[in-house]
């Protein structure tokens, strides 16, 4: 993600805007044409002012006496956007950072804010358009993004390993650790036709050196063992072997 990121660089150039002496109810119909709930009031190119949705509807309800018809005002065609504008967006300037725009949407509690150049709305950023640039919320939050060593596993003796190298490591550990049934029987086979080892006076092959063992499956309870011992003519473990 680029960190040099302006809001020149994403503005909308092409916003829309209405004036002070704009008819209320055209200004409305064109909140409902284009899908926005915000227009930029402007006074000879200025931001003045702004049109939200909500407050264009409760005037021409007001208007209309809709609720109360005591209340009845003026014909709406009678109210214009200067009579029911709010404050001015927050303002920037087109050479501001995402991250300095986004620090004032939230703190202005707004969800867009205009681009002012030499006095005049250039442009309009809107909170979605600092999102899908991908400003940083804070400083050390895009910290570590893609970098496999924020998620790593640390060696007893200093060294670092990725997460991905890490579960490679143990796959190839579980491998080493398990054996297929044929390659068990291959094993086994081959403890009983070599010499096996013996210990406290279980019996082993003939001609078995005494103290050897050897790795293979045990013959009673099939675990697979490191120390194979003989006792009764079979290859054993040492649980087995105290049966």
């Amino acid at each position: 993600m680029r960190t040099d990121t302006t809001v020149r660089d994403v503005m909308h150039r092409e916003f829309l805007g209405v004036s002070e002496s704009d008819s209320l109810p055209e200004a409305a119909a064109l909140l409902v044409d284009e899908e926005t709930n915000c227009l930029v009031v402007v006074r000879g190119g200025e931001p003045v002012g702004r049109l939200e949705s909500r407050d264009a509807l409760d005037a021409l309800l007001s208007a209309t006496g809709v609720g109360d018809e005591s209340k009845a005002a003026a014909s709406p065609e009678d109210r214009t956007v200067g009579d029911v504008m709010g404050p001015p967006l927050p303002a920037v300037s087109p050479d501001d950072s995402l991250a300095a725009v986004e620090e004032r949407l939230v703190a202005e509690g707004a969800d867009r804010v205009v681009a002012v150049d030499d006095g005049e709305a250039v442009g309009v950023v809107t909170d979605g358009d600092a999102l899908a640039a991908g400003a940083p919320r804070t400083g050390a939050g895009a910290e570590g993004f893609g970098d496999e060593s924020a998620a790593a596993d640390p060696r007893s003796d200093g060294t670092v390993l990725s997460t991905a190298a890490a579960a490679d490591s143990d796959a190839e550990r579980g491998a080493e650790a398990t054996m297929d049934p044929e390659a068990a029987e291959r094993t086994a086979a081959a403890t009983r036709d070599e010499p096996a080892g013996t210990d406290g006076g279980a019996d082993s092959p003939a001609g078995a050196p005494s103290g050897a063992s050897t790795q293979g499956v045990c013959e009673n309870c099939g675990a697979l063992v490191p120390d194979l011992v003989t006792a009764n003519g079979q290859a054993v473990c040492p649980n087995c072997r105290e049966i």
